[in-house]
Order: structure tokens, then C-alpha cells, then sequence
């Protein structure tokens, strides 16, 4: 229930600390670049749970069980077309420059 910019600072803080000690043991740019990096990047990713965790869950609305995207209005839009789809299913698709792919 805390504002963003006050948790994501505080979620970063184990991935720096472990990229310090990388440069503070090996004295080396790159290997704490290499490492420290690697530490970080791992570091920060659980810490992203605490935020998009929420946005995760079903929730239930006027008796409809909803994930939260379907409640905010995102929708899944195909790019091919219904002529697009045909092609594919008959194994050939128009590429670049008009000339036929063959798919097997």
C-alpha cells in the first residue's frame, strides 16, 4: 500500500549491495560487471514480485471471476488476417517483395 517510487528504491538495495561486494572482492570492472551484473539483474526480479503479484490474482466482479487485465480492458488482438490465416493453412505465405515461402 506504499507508493511505487518509495518500494522500488528499497528493491534494488540487494542487487547493489551484491554488486559492490563483487567489486570490493575482485577489484575488476570486468568481472563485477560480468557477475555483479548477473547478481543484481537475479536480485531484483523477486523483488518485482511485491509489486505485479497483485495484478496476478483472479478477482470476482458482479459475479464474474476476471483476471485483472480482463478487468482493465486489455485485449489479445491477432495480426494475422482471416486471408493471412488462409495462406498459412494452405502451407504457402506472401513474404517480402512478393515472393512464397513454402512452409512444410
Amino acid at each position: 500500500h506504499y507508493p511505487l517510487n518509495f518500494v522500488t528504491p528499497g528493491t534494488m538495495l540487494p542487487g547493489a549491495l551484491m554488486l559492490d561486494l563483487t567489486m570490493y572482492l575482485t577489484r575488476n570492472w570486468l568481472v563485477t560487471a560480468l557477475v555483479g551484473g548477473a547478481f543484481f539483474g537475479l536480485l531484483c526480479y523477486p523483488g518485482n514480485w511485491a509489486i505485479f503479484g497483485p495484478t496476478h490474482l483472479p478477482i470476482v466482479v458482479e459475479g464474474t471471476l476476471l483476471s485483472m487485465a480482463d478487468y482493465m480492458g486489455h485485449l489479445y488482438f491477432r495480426s494475422f488476417s482471416p486471408a493471412s490465416v488462409r495462406l498459412l493453412l494452405q502451407g504457402s505465405f506472401p513474404t517480402f517483395l512478393f515472393l512464397t515461402t513454402l512452409i512444410a
